[in-house]
This record gives C-alpha cells, structure tokens and sequence, in this order.
C-alpha cells in the first residue's frame, strides 16, 4: 500500500497536466474491481464506511442518454439504476470532516466513468516522467490483469477556475493474484491548481484521503469482496 501524501501535479482529464500539487494514494484491495466501484458511486451509504465522507448526496442525476453512458458495460450501467447511485455528469455534494468536528461542504460535477486498457494506462504514466506521482498511482505489481478496469473522476465547480480548481481521479484495476484470489490496485487522486491552491489546507487533505482509502478497502473485504 502507499500512504497519502503530497506529490507533484498528476495529469487529471479536464485540466490535463500543470497545478499546484496531487494529493495521492494507492492500496490492493481483496475483492473484485465492480465491487469497489460500486461502494464509491453508491452516495447514501458513504456514511457506512467513508470517515472522510460520511454524508454525500447527489443533487442532479446526469443525462441518461450520452455516448459516454451508453458505452460502458452493462455491469456499470446497471448501477445507475439504483436510488442515489452517481453517473457520468451528475452534479453531487459532499460534506467533508476536515478537523475534528468541523467540516466543509462541496459541489462536484463527475467529468467521467469509463472503462480503460490498464496496460495501456500504466503505459502513459511511465511516459510522463513522474515517477513520485506515478509511483503513488500503482499497486503491487504481482499478479495477472484479467481486464476489468474503471475510471471514475469528478471535478470542483468552483468559480472563477483561475482561483480554485480541482479534479479527482480513481482507479479500479482487477487482476488474479498468484494464490488464485481477485483483487483490485485502487489509486486516488487529486490534483489542485488555482490562486487558492497555495493556501489549502493540505494536512487534512492527506489525512483525509488515507481514511477514505482505508475505509473502501475495509469496507470491501469485510463484506467479503463479492459484486453486489
């Protein structure tokens, strides 16, 4: 596993590369990648695992007819058919615990969810030279990809994007271990820019990204890693 921490700018899909700082994390994950995906669309039950984000709620459900969503596999769109599941374009809340018992609300448009070639990934971040970045977006490198692989990112709607901007990334790669079992390379991320970005408090960024990982993770294995 790699703990969260501070790294530089990973490259996001709206704003591509440049920033001020990522913050980023990874860990294997003893179950299937659809099952894990399935815990971080599922807005209503972030309370049941998510100590970083224990209230979450989607404001405006996303289109139900674009190229994007109708592309995915049946497994994904088979989620958002369910009461309080996000989807690509959505607008969403979350309530952040940030220190103690303060906390600090926000509102995020998911950019994408799609399925990708995690070869073809691991590829690309080889190519961008970061290695601290693109160390932190890796899990262990034993086992054999079976294919299954999501993406899901979501990004700030803070205004204007020269103050503040930020987009979150996540990826579930599945792959067979050598004992047999299925599990899953999560990696985190999120990269800020903006004026602002100088001043965020990023102490409790990190340490809330841990508790999220930790959470899915615990969350996932304890239900014994089963799509559900």
């Amino acid at each position: 596993p790699k703990q969260a921490k501070c790294v530089a700018p990973i490259p996001v899909p709206t704003y591509g590369a440049g920033g001020n700082f990522s913050v980023a994390c990874a860990t294997e994950i003893a179950g299937p990648a659809l099952a894990c995906l399935e815990k971080v669309l599922n807005l209503p039950h972030y309370g049941d695992w998510n100590a970083f984000i224990p209230r979450a709620e989607v404001l405006r459900p996303g289109p139900e007819q674009t190229t994007d969503r109708t592309k995915l596999p049946p497994e994904v769109q088979a989620l958002f058919a369910k009461p309080g599941f996000i989807s690509p374009g959505a607008r969403i809340k979350f309530e952040a615990v940030m220190s103690g018992s303060s906390s600090r609300s926000v509102e995020l448009d998911v950019s994408f969810l799609e399925t990708f070639d995690p070869r073809e990934s691991e590829k690309g971040a080889n190519a961008k030279g970061d290695d601290d970045g693109n160390e932190d977006r890796k899990g262990n490198g034993n086992g054999t990809v079976n294919g299954r692989a999501y993406r899901v990112a979501w990004k700030g709607t803070f205004s204007p994007g020269f103050m503040l901007r930020s987009e979150r990334v996540q990826e579930f790669v599945e792959y067979v271990a050598e004992d047999g079992s299925v599990r899953t390379r999560y990696a985190n991320w999120e990269t800020f820019g903006g004026l602002l970005g100088y001043v965020l408090p990023k102490e409790q960024i990190v340490a809330g990204f841990q508790k999220w990982t930790d959470g899915l993770k615990k969350a996932v294995e304890e239900q014994g890693g089963e799509d559900k």
